[in-house]
C-alpha cells in the first residue's frame, strides 16, 4: 500500500454505488458483505490458476472479481482485476503474480474502509 491516507471516497465510490442502487443502502451493503466473505477464496483461486498456468480460468475468475468490484464502485480493485484478466485474455500469466498481490493489495483497502462506514449515516445523508 501507499503512503496515502485512506477514506472512504478514496478506495469506494459510495455516492456513485447509492445512485446505483436507488438510495438503497441496505443492499448496497449487503453487496459489500458478500463480496467481503467472498472475495478471499476468490484470490486464492486466482492464485492456484496462475501456479498451474490456467490461463482461462485466470481470466475468468479475475472478470468476476471485477464484476462484484464494481457494483460498489471500487475503483482501484476493479483497476487491478481488469489489468489482471487484460494479461490473462493476452495469453500470458507473466507478471500475474505481481497483478494479483495488487489486487490483494486493493482488497486491504477496501477491507480497511467497510470496517468504518457508518451505514445509518450513509442512509440519512443520501441525496438522490
Amino acid at each position: 500500500m501507499t503512503n496515502e491516507t485512506l477514506t472512504v471516497d478514496s478506495v469506494l465510490g459510495l455516492a456513485e454505488s447509492m445512485t446505483n442502487m436507488d438510495g438503497d443502502a441496505e443492499l448496497l451493503r449487503e453487496i459489500i458483505e458478500i463480496f467481503m466473505e467472498t472475495a478471499p477464496p476468490q484470490l486464492d483461486s486466482i492464485a492456484q490458476c496462475i501456479q498451474i498456468e490456467d490461463i482461462k480460468n485466470t481470466a475468468i475468475q479475475a472478470h468476476a472479481m471485477k464484476g462484484g468490484a464494481s457494483n460498489f464502485c471500487a475503483s482501484k480493485f476493479v483497476a487491478a482485476a481488469l489489468r489482471l484478466e487484460l494479461l490473462a485474455k493476452s495469453g500470458t500469466l507473466e507478471g500475474a503474480a505481481d497483478l494479483l498481490a495488487d489486487m490483494r493489495s486493493c482488497f486491504a483497502e477496501v477491507a480497511e474502509v467497510v470496517g468504518v462506514i457508518n451505514w445509518d449515516e450513509v442512509e440519512r445523508n443520501w441525496q438522490g
